[in-house]
């Protein structure tokens, strides 16, 4: 859920990610407004994210971003097959 992101001539590039905890699947499809709520309640983002994150989805996960510079934050994968 977490990643490993840097800036590049294109904007942010990231390929590394590291497991900090578990989302619920049930949230997949929510409003970004109750998927930061839930982010925050558990602690992934503080109090003061309010209004400062934005919410992508790519395709494959759904990025909670840096809303000043798009710096990706959080990734939350969801496109992906566990064999």
């Amino acid at each position: 859920m977490s990643i490993d992101a840097w800036a590049d001539e294109g904007g942010w590039t990231w390929n590394q990610w590291f497991q900090v905890g578990q989302f619920p699947a049930e949230l997949l499809d929510s409003t970004p407004r109750k998927i930061f709520r839930w982010m925050r309640e558990n602690g992934f983002l503080s109090c003061f994210s309010a209004g400062k994150v934005s919410l992508e989805d790519d395709g494959y996960n759904l990025v909670i971003k840096n809303r000043s510079n798009d710096c990706p934050i959080f990734a939350i994968e969801y496109g992906s097959q566990i064999d």
